[in-house]
């Protein structure tokens, strides 16, 4: 089913209040993936357990050097986060905001906060749930294409930030403070309740500031990009309570992956460290590890618990039942096929890139070819490593920041690797291996909430358990990496990944089914088009712009300044602030941003050829009837 909307774009989309361009109308059109229009509300808005800053406190909150309040959509349309038009629900948080409500009686003082006469303990926060990481936009000729499961422009560097600017600043100016305070607290407001606010307040300002410092940068992500891997580990890091005598930065963005397919992959990640555990067709306890994860960086609370407490599990307020529902709503997720409203595909020349695509030394020996509607077939991905002789040769930051980084384990020393079982953490661990025991503590503490899904997918009649020593349980945490000496400069992290050999030093192949609304390309999003990507690495554009949503249909990709000037139109130029740059001044590639690699045989093509297999990738998988492609 597709659905159109009509509205307004100046008020909530991108060009209003951004570039000071006049309303216009435009069309919304939900590409055709399979979902009803309950299933695509429940991804914009269910609750993954992720709780950023109380809701009341965010409705309150002003932009820094503003009186205008931070939720102002022409403010969050700076971060090309994307709004959820009325029709669609509350338009007052964007897609991938989720309102959080539970008991917060086992969670952190983080979050367990107190401001108001007779608080409960289910008070209403604000998180992120896997829409707002994973939902493109496109636009096209007045018509703006919301894909569900694609990238999302998202500038989550950039938003956190803001936000964290705007809450230091509302504690120190007097006036934003007296302004915050009456918001929050109503018809309570008082100079006792302010102090109790304020208190409060300052334990989440704190711990927000912590995790920035944790993640310090130079490096801008921009658009479209982040390190999650990055994010995850520091979170994990910090809530063990270790000595952080030394900081491992988020400072090796990734694009979004795509979201499609995904569970039919052996693995998932871009380095491919996540395993696919299925029990059932619809039940996979690897992928409720992997969203555990996820959620774990993104804002859900945790307390880590030293070894001899820690026989509860790991209190956690990432909800197993949501990531459950996300993740099986996700596997009847379609790819989505070339739309109607673009140019048509050029049977001839698609049917000509097939044959090139289909190569044995070329596209097909790592990504496989799968109809758009076969959502059951499971493959093994393809590895391409970092060294050797079929080396991948792109951005290694990833993957070798992922093998290399390490913390102290604090609160996690002496806990079995799979916490249940396994060699106990040493002092000093791989922040990987910290993760797995983490996700399994944290998965175990929700266990209630697990047995009960399972007994409702297996519709059992007698109860169904999880016992302690579940081998699907500790199964996601087998040593992730071997013991390695603890390198301690970039340097010698880059030596050790480029001499050892592993698995996860290396990115996946993964099928092309709907890459055509997957930019910018290259796990890192370090090149803007598919046919740039065709290019030997050293004809790509060194830098491009990003931020517009208009599309290029001819080079497949975001309009930017190498496209045609009737796609980088005077609106995508005004909307393209970020400037992403894979070189320094001297031409020297910036760690995590290199467009190298991916190279196999790329100047060995004829720029015809490399035309066909552009027009061959925006229907990877089709079938070609007389003169039409269809999906």
């Amino acid at each position: 089913m597709k659905r159109a909307l009509k509205v307004m774009a100046g008020g909530a989309a991108l060009a209003l209040g951004v570039l000071g361009a006049q309303p216009f109308m435009e069309e919304v059109v939900h590409v055709d993936q399979g979902w009803s229009d309950l299933q695509r509300e429940n991804w914009y808005s269910r609750s993954q357990g992720s709780r950023l800053i109380p809701l009341s406190w965010l409705q309150a909150l002003e932009q820094a050097d503003s009186t205008t309040k931070f939720l102002e959509p022409s403010h969050l349309a700076r971060f090309r986060y994307l709004p959820r038009y009325p029709a669609n629900g509350d338009s007052t948080l964007p897609v991938g905001f989720a309102i959080d409500r539970q008991s917060d009686e086992r969670f952190s003082e983080i979050t367990r906060l107190r401001w108001k006469g007779n608080q409960g303990s289910n008070e209403p926060w604000v998180g992120m749930n896997c829409a707002a990481c994973h939902t493109g936009e496109i636009t096209l000729q007045s018509k703006r294409l919301r894909i569900e499961g694609a990238p999302a422009m998202a500038d989550f560097q950039g938003f956190m930030r803001a936000l964290n600017r705007a809450l230091e600043e509302t504690e120190q100016d007097p006036t934003k403070w007296d302004r915050f305070a009456a918001s929050v607290l109503g018809a309570e407001d008082s100079l006792l309740k302010r102090g109790a606010l304020r208190t409060e307040y300052a334990k989440l300002l704190r711990w927000q500031l912590e995790v920035q410092r944790a993640n310090e940068t130079p490096l801008s992500y921009g658009f479209a990009r982040l390190d999650a891997f990055g994010h995850i580990f520091n979170k994990v890091a910090l809530r063990a309570n270790g000595e952080m005598k030394s900081r491992n930065p988020s400072d090796a963005p990734v694009s979004y992956p795509f979201l499609w397919n995904i569970h039919q992959h052996d693995k998932v990640q871009w380095n491919g460290v996540a395993p696919n555990k299925p029990l059932t067709a619809d039940y996979d306890i690897g992928a409720l590890g992997r969203n555990v994860g996820e959620v774990l960086g993104v804002f859900a609370d945790l307390q880590v618990l030293p070894f001899g407490p820690a026989i509860i599990g790991y209190p956690t307020s990432a909800d197993v039942g949501g990531l459950l529902e996300l993740e099986r709503q996700i596997t009847k997720l379609l790819p989505p096929a070339w739309p109607a409203a673009f140019p048509p595909i050029d049977a001839e020349k698609w049917e000509k890139g097939k044959a090139i695509f289909n190569r044995t030394e070329s596209c097909a020996k790592c990504h496989y070819v799968m109809p758009r509607d076969d959502l059951t077939t499971r493959f093994e991905a393809k590895m391409s490593p970092l060294k050797g002789p079929e080396a991948i040769g792109t951005d290694p930051w990833m993957a070798c920041n992922a093998f290399t980084y390490t913390a102290p384990s604090g609160d996690l020393r002496f806990t079995p690797e799979g916490f249940f079982l396994g060699t106990p953490h040493s002092k000093t661990e791989q922040v990987s291996n910290l993760l797995s025991t983490v996700v399994i503590g944290a998965i175990y503490y929700r266990k209630s909430d697990l047995v009960g899904d399972l007994e409702k997918q297996l519709q059992k009649v007698k109860p169904f358990s999880v016992p302690p020593m579940s081998p699907e349980l500790v199964a996601l945490s087998s040593r992730t990496f071997s013991a390695i000496a603890l390198p301690l400069t970039k340097e010698e992290r880059l030596a050790t990944c480029m001499s050892q050999t592993h698995d996860t030093l290396a990115y996946k192949g993964r099928p092309l089914t709907g890459i055509w609304a997957t930019a910018p390309f290259l796990h890192n999003g370090s090149v803007p088009t598919l046919y740039d990507l065709l290019l030997p690495p050293a004809q790509r554009p060194t830098s491009f712009k990003l931020g517009t949503r208009e599309f290029d249909p001819v080079k497949v990709g975001y309009a930017n300044e190498h496209s045609s000037t009737a796609y980088f139109t005077p609106r995508a130029q005004a909307e393209s602030s970020f400037l992403f740059q894979t070189v320094d001044a001297s031409g020297t590639p910036i760690p995590g941003n290199s467009s190298a690699g991916h190279d196999y045989g790329n100047a060995l093509l004829s720029d015809d050829e490399r035309w066909a297999l552009v027009e061959y990738m925006k229907a990877v998988g089709a079938k070609r009837v007389g003169n039409q492609v269809l999906p």
